[in-house]
């Protein structure tokens, strides 16, 4: 795993490097993709325009002020006990080994890269370029790991809170530029760390405002069923059907700047973003945890899909054809209450628009190494065998290819279908996951996630729908049996199609 993660590292230090480059002046590398406005430019009452210069001080207060405040808060008033550092952990901490850790599904994959997060805004607020607010995030990151807790240096949270943080962290960055169009407040809340980097430098961020190119909200309500088969394990009785008789279900979508047609060298410069979130009846099965009861009652599901190009070129193949060829950063994070899968890794990808006089049809290719993912296992998920107490996780660290495929057809009056699919090879490390070696579930796991859509118009913003979506899962794991599930989501939905 150490190679796997000096591989990645390595590859995103030098495609920012020989790719993103910026210049060696004292300029920030967003001022220099698009010509729309530019935040920062202008003095606002006790605000300057912004000076340029790359503050590092600033930046690296940042990083110790939030490490020295959420260690001291864990430590003294939640009285954690892995919080309880001092000398004696921080002696020779450099001779510490790194190992998977046991955390929480939602620690590990979203507050690990949301922590990550504030280091590397911290830096981009300070006018730090990408490659350089990496650099501080890392030393962030291995701050924490090292000096603040009492437990073993974690391999995964090393790589989410550094890697991870540079997806979630510049598409942040630059929302909360955005968001200042609407409201100052809103920009604060998209980027909290803004409110210690301004207070010390008395200036904005330097980056363009008004590159959002689509923005709308969804809601909607449906039904789920799933089927569950234990391949030729008669002895397991388990019941093999779950309904989840209705849910709701917000989302927002978002796309920074227009994906087809695209040419710059700045990481991020166009990406897209889709946060979801559903709730609603469980369907009476759930996994063991402190919550088992509510978790039963319960069905839950936070999504978070996102990907982000690293380096794009715009070849053109026709008058009517808009496209774009590059590198492509993907991350993503769904916690379902009938499964966990998440991913992360660079990729290539194209993206096409085709323009006719009435319609539009667009779809997008991506392949990627998913370096560090995770996808539930069935067996603790679901507890059809006992979980031994040491074990607190129920979801397995994998590696593998992946793929991305989106589909539109819109016509100019707003009618339009969709499709998308997302497909994975995982690999589960070997006994990373369970002590008892009676149960190891070292394997492949052949995952396929798809959806389908009809869009009606209302109005001019409002758009009515039915969707559909179907999770697939095969499992071959090589000491116990092998799994196959199916869940199938099915839904209507009013959308609000604001930009």
């Amino acid at each position: 795993m150490k190679r796997i993660l000096s591989v990645l590292l390595l590859c995103i230090l030098f495609i920012n490097h020989v790719a993103f480059a910026q210049d060696s002046d004292s300029t920030s590398s967003s001022d220099i993709t698009f010509s729309v406005s530019e935040s920062g430019s202008e003095s606002s009452g006790w605000l300057h325009e912004n000076d340029g210069k790359k503050h590092w001080l600033t930046a690296f207060t940042g990083v110790l002020f939030f490490n020295v405040g959420l260690a001291s808060y864990n430590r003294f008033i939640l009285g954690s006990g892995w919080a309880q550092v001092g000398p004696d952990v921080w002696d020779h901490f450099w001779e510490r080994e790194m190992m998977y850790d046991r955390d929480w599904y939602w620690t590990n994959f979203v507050l690990h890269p949301y922590q990550g997060n504030i280091y590397y805004t911290a830096a981009r607020n300070s006018n730090l370029n990408q490659l350089e607010s990496f650099g501080v995030t890392l030393i962030g990151s291995s701050f924490w790991e090292y000096l603040c807790e009492t437990n073993a240096p974690s391999t995964n949270d090393m790589i989410y809170t550094s890697v991870g943080s540079f997806a979630m962290g510049e598409m942040l960055y630059r929302l909360s530029l955005n968001a200042d169009e609407i409201s100052s407040i809103l920009g604060f809340a998209i980027n909290p760390t803004r409110m210690l980097t301004q207070a010390m430098l008395r200036q904005k961020p330097r980056g363009t405002t008004r590159n959002i190119y689509e923005l709308s909200l969804r809601f909607g309500a449906g039904t789920a069923h799933s089927y569950t088969n234990i391949i030729n394990a008669p002895s397991l009785d388990y019941d093999k059907n779950e309904i989840f008789p209705f849910f709701f279900s917000p989302s927002i979508s978002i796309v920074y700047n227009d994906p087809y047609g695209h040419d710059s060298n700045d990481p991020y410069s166009q990406f897209e973003l889709e946060i979801a979130a559903a709730v609603g009846k469980g369907s009476g099965k759930g996994s063991v945890c402190q919550y088992t009861d509510l978790d039963k009652k319960l069905m839950y599901d936070i999504r978070i899909m996102s990907d982000g190009m690293l380096f794009a070129r715009a070849p053109e193949f026709a008058e009517n054809i808009d496209t774009t060829i590059g590198l492509v950063m993907e991350y993503e994070f769904d916690w379902h209450q009938f499964y966990e899968l998440s991913a992360l890794g660079p990729g290539l990808a194209i993206k096409q628009r085709v323009r006719f006089d009435e319609s539009d049809f667009e779809w997008q290719f991506h392949g990627a190494w998913n370096a560090l993912g995770t996808t539930d296992y069935y067996y603790y998920h679901r507890p059809v065998v006992v979980q031994k107490a040491a074990v607190v996780r129920d979801y397995n660290m994998t590696t593998g290819p992946m793929t991305v495929l989106k589909m539109r057809y819109i016509t100019k009056t707003g009618f339009a279908l969709n499709f998308g699919f997302h497909g994975y090879a995982m690999y589960n490390f070997y006994e990373q996951l369970q002590d008892d070696t009676t149960c190891p579930s070292t394997g492949w796991e052949w995952i396929g996630l798809a959806n389908a859509s009809f869009e009606i118009p209302v109005s001019k913003i409002v758009r009515v729908g039915l969707g559909d979506e179907v999770y697939m899962k095969r499992a071959f794991y090589k000491k116990v049996p092998d799994v196959f599930q199916v869940l199938n989501s099915g839904s209507v939905y009013a959308k609000l199609q604001l930009k």
